[in-house]
């Protein structure tokens, strides 16, 4: 009788699991869509449901349900809130700070997941972000003024990232570092479309473009993390066992 129920609330776990996968796929495209319109109330709408969605999400389907995590995820929510008024440098400065916030707690959480012998796969690995980062630094200095202090830390945090999941995986290219992977490359993408867009060339597709690829970012930082977690629950049951 006991295992019939916990199958039942597996299931029905599960069930609302895909549910709200789902539709927070179905409010990413509905934002990339207002982006792309230039609807400005939809895109404030969506923008204000991602985050919560994801969070929901996590706390659905994590037995651990981590705090760092969640209040890591309600600093991308009001970096969110805030570059919606792109036309204000002062709001894109505050919440590339905010944003930065999120970068600093998540690479915490990678380094307690993610066990590292060797650094020197992690440097190597960073070599190419540094480039990228330090191209784009080139291109925008002039036009990034006051924002160039926040622009440069972002940038580091963003080319160890790099090579942290690029390093990760060459060690072990297992499932979790490769969603780790997948979504620190999306981000870095996002990001240089997002620099360009502001202060380089501004084409209409970047901005859906970009935020299409900052949805699919954060859902793979998402499941690095619960496959981190139960990876994790289960080393400690086989010990305990």
């Amino acid at each position: 009788m006991k295992e019939d129920k916990d199958n039942i609330k597996q299931i029905s776990s599960s069930s609302e699991a895909n549910m709200l996968i789902a539709l927070f796929f179905l409010v990413s495209l509905s934002e990339a869509i207002a982006e792309f319109f230039e609807y400005r109330s939809f895109i404030f709408i969506f923008k204000m449901l991602l985050m919560p969605i994801l969070m929901l999400l996590y706390w659905t389907t994590s037995s651990v349900r981590n705090l760092y995590y969640l209040i890591a995820l309600f600093f991308a929510f009001i970096a969110n809130m805030l570059f919606i008024y792109n036309e204000d440098f002062d709001f894109i400065i505050f919440g590339a700070t905010t944003f930065l916030v999120y970068r600093i707690i998540t690479i915490y959480l990678i380094m307690k997941f993610v066990k590292i012998k060797s650094y020197f796969p992690v440097i190597i690995g960073s070599l190419p972000f540094l480039f990228i980062y330090f191209y784009l630094t080139c291109l925008t200095i002039d036009e990034l003024g006051d924002g160039l202090f926040v622009y440069i830390i972002q940038a580091m945090f963003m080319s160890f990232l790099g090579g942290l999941s690029v390093g990760v995986y060459m060690i072990n290219d297992n499932r979790k570092n490769y969603w780790l992977l997948i979504s620190t490359l999306l981000f870095t993408v996002n990001q240089i479309l997002l620099v360009i867009k502001l202060f380089y060339l501004s084409v209409i597709t970047f901005q859906p473009i970009s935020m299409a690829l900052y949805c699919f970012a954060q859902y793979g930082f998402y499941k690095f993390i619960i496959l981190s977690e139960q990876k994790d629950l289960n080393k400690n049951s086989s010990s305990a066992s």
